[in-house]
């Protein structure tokens, strides 16, 4: 028997004000539950594409799927539905079923019309714990998905909402420009797995040691010089050869071992930077 892969969802939103508007590509099954079907069938404020909407906004939501990634289907006119400017052709092809191995399937999801919340009216700019601090923790990971959608889950158990950064729309910015669109975030998360294999120049292939990638060790040191020591905190796996910048004077490396002792330590960082978390909720 063939495994198939696991489906990637994409949701298509028209917002009141044109420019919120957009598709965001390349979701699992679990990411459109947590971020957008809870939030938006419960009336709550949600984010999408770094911005946060008020559902009661919301004029249309299409949500489709695929077995392959968004930057693989594309239009009748062999444009790619990642690239194309013009929203309502995609629209319009995908509910014509046009567009090849995609797939609608809104009402897996929601229903069309979410329901009203009195107290979503009024949407705060930024979603807030009790303390006052903001919700959003930036998330900077490699390729160890395991590694993402544990810390992910740990982080919606106290009551966090995860923005992982290799998720989030690039537009055409760099990194450090892209930073500007989470100017309200105060703590990050950097997960260094083994992703490539280095080894000394003049040495023998043998010797080589496992590093973090290039791009996940260039952010976790912009994070440290943008928000400090205190409010960036690193996890690790614990894996033979491993090689990972230990030399950071005052980091804070963070063991994600089976022994959960690493949640203590999520939850007296984020308390000692004034977040209030249902610590009871993770232990459990």
């Amino acid at each position: 028997m063939i495994a198939l892969p696991n489906p990637k969802y994409h949701i298509y939103l028209e917002y009141s004000e044109p420019d919120k508007s957009g598709v965001r590509f390349n979701l699992s099954n679990a990411e459109v539950v947590g971020a957008f079907q809870e939030p938006f069938t419960n009336g709550e404020p949600f984010w999408f594409i770094g911005r946060l909407l008020n559902p009661i906004k919301v004029s249309k939501v299409v949500i489709f799927w695929s077995y392959q990634a968004a930057d693989k289907l594309q239009l009748p006119n062999n444009e790619s539905i990642v690239t194309t400017k013009d929203k309502k052709y995609l629209l319009d092809n995908l509910l014509k079923g046009k567009i090849k191995g995609a797939y609608v399937c809104t009402e897996q999801f929601v229903a069309i019309t979410p329901k009203t919340n009195p107290a979503a009216q009024q949407t705060p700019s930024v979603p807030l714990t009790p303390s006052g601090t903001p919700r959003r923790i930036l998330v900077v990971s490699g390729t160890d998905e395991t590694m993402k959608q544990t810390l992910t889950l740990a982080l919606k158990k106290l009551g966090l909402a995860a923005i992982i950064m290799s998720e989030q729309p690039s537009q055409g910015k760099k990194i450090i420009d892209r930073f500007t669109d989470y100017k309200d975030i105060e703590f990050a998360l950097v997960l260094l797995s083994p992703d490539i294999y280095v080894y000394p120049k003049g040495e023998e292939a043998t010797k080589r040691q496992r590093n973090p990638r290039q791009d996940v060790t260039l952010m976790f040191g912009f994070l440290l010089g943008k928000l400090g020591k205190e409010r960036v905190l690193a996890f690790y796996r614990e894996t033979p050869n491993f090689a990972f910048p230990l030399d950071f004077e005052g980091i804070k490396f963070t063991a994600l071992d089976d022994r959960n002792s690493w949640k203590l330590t999520l939850i007296r960082e984020l308390t000692a930077c004034g977040y209030t978390v249902d610590s009871e909720r993770l232990l459990r």
